[in-house]
């Protein structure tokens, strides 16, 4: 038995929001903040984003709300209920709450039936850690089919009154491990059905195996949040009071730029690994789907894959950074979305999806074919 991608749902809250009005919704924190925001804007190529909060730094949508809208697409499009799915994985890095479990909160809130849920927590690659779980259930026989739910709501972190008392702008400018994913993410939902056979109508997506393999005892945390520095010898749990972890910038969410470009050698050798089991074979892969933080990276990432013996022409890169944001681990399947809508994916066609997270060095690929209503498990046409 096999597993296919059947439909994909988003949902993007508000109006898109130009980089150059960033601060009218998270505020500006120092007196170097907009010089700040232009470098981290510049380098990242993003050129618009959503956020769920408005401009007075009020949430409009909760997390579990950009989930709600994401999965109602999903299904609508396909053409069941919420409760016609039996297993439901979620994954996010800013649940609403730190407990019960996101997955949780979503079947109470949607479905009006029992069903198996599990959530996944994490960064970038928890998505795809989410629709392994999904996958593996499915293809097993577990369940016929699963729902995975990816969101991330990060902008209640960087309004500029979570700054105001911890003493990160003392000297009048915001530390640059702190302003850069500040001005780097925003908010969105996907949800994505996995089935045991393809959709009716229109393109599905066998996935043919998906990888994550964790690089963490090769570095040290890149890209965290509850300490104030990488040793996390104090986390925020450690603090005599939640407002005093607060005030000593163990709240915010950081990333040691200097180790992004050893990000991106990691995920290329970790294609490399893959490629020799036989895993990939470069010459069939016709797209390239990747989630990343920066439009300055892709040009070294291009490079370290070509040395590899993967060609990453500009045909075969899709990305849609620049106008939808960095949102995390609902980025890959907002990409996926994109691709499929646009026609950009045709029948038969292979898709490899690439996640390189920098959280402690995290690599995720996955395969996907693109079939069609009457393929069989091995990609054949039934008669």
């Amino acid at each position: 038995m096999t597993a296919y991608i059947t439909s994909i749902g988003k949902f993007l809250p508000g109006e898109p929001v130009p980089s150059e009005r960033i601060e009218e919704y998270i505020g500006a924190v120092g007196g170097g903040s907009s010089e700040l925001r232009d470098l981290v804007v510049k380098n990242s190529g993003i050129r618009q984003r959503h956020y769920a909060i408005d401009q007075s730094q009020r949430t409009v949508y909760s997390n579990t709300e950009l989930c709600r809208r994401a999965i109602e697409d999903a299904v609508g499009r396909r053409g069941i209920a919420v409760d016609d799915v039996g297993l439901l994985v979620a994954s996010t890095s800013a649940p609403d709450l730190m407990g019960p479990a996101h997955a949780t909160m979503l079947h109470g809130e949607l479905w009006s039936t029992p069903a198996e849920t599990l959530s996944v927590s994490g960064l970038c690659c928890s998505g795809m850690g989410a629709m392994k779980a999904a996958y593996s259930q499915v293809e097993n026989g577990d369940h016929p089919n699963a729902l995975v739910s990816t969101s991330e709501l990060v902008s209640r972190l960087f309004k500029s009154s979570q700054y105001e008392e911890n003493g990160l702008a003392e000297d009048g400018s915001l530390d640059f491990d702190v302003a850069f994913l500040r001005y780097m993410l925003s908010d969105a939902a996907a949800a994505t059905i996995v089935e045991n056979r393809p959709a009716p109508e229109g393109l599905s997506l066998r996935i043919e195996w998906v990888s994550l393999t964790s690089y963490a005892h090769v570095t040290k945390p890149c890209m965290y949040v509850g300490s104030r520095d990488q040793t996390l010898e104090r986390t925020w749990q450690d603090y005599p009071t939640f407002g005093e972890a607060a005030s000593d910038g163990a709240m915010a969410l950081r990333q040691d730029m200097r180790l992004l470009p050893r990000l991106v050698k990691t995920g290329a050798e970790e294609y490399q690994r893959l490629a020799g089991l036989g895993m990939i074979d470069a010459d069939e892969i016709d797209h390239v789907a990747v989630h990343y933080s920066s439009e300055t990276l892709r040009p070294f990432a291009q490079r370290e894959f070509a040395r590899r013996g993967l060609d990453i022409r500009e045909e075969r890169w899709f990305s849609n950074l620049p106008t939808v944001g960095n949102v995390g681990c609902a980025a890959i399947y907002l990409i996926l979305e994109e691709m499929l809508a646009s026609g950009r994916i045709e029948e038969g066609q292979k898709v490899l999806c690439f996640i390189p997270e920098s959280g402690r060095f995290t690599i995720s690929f996955m395969l996907l074919t693109a079939v069609g209503p009457g393929a069989d498990g091995d990609g054949s046409t039934a008669r």
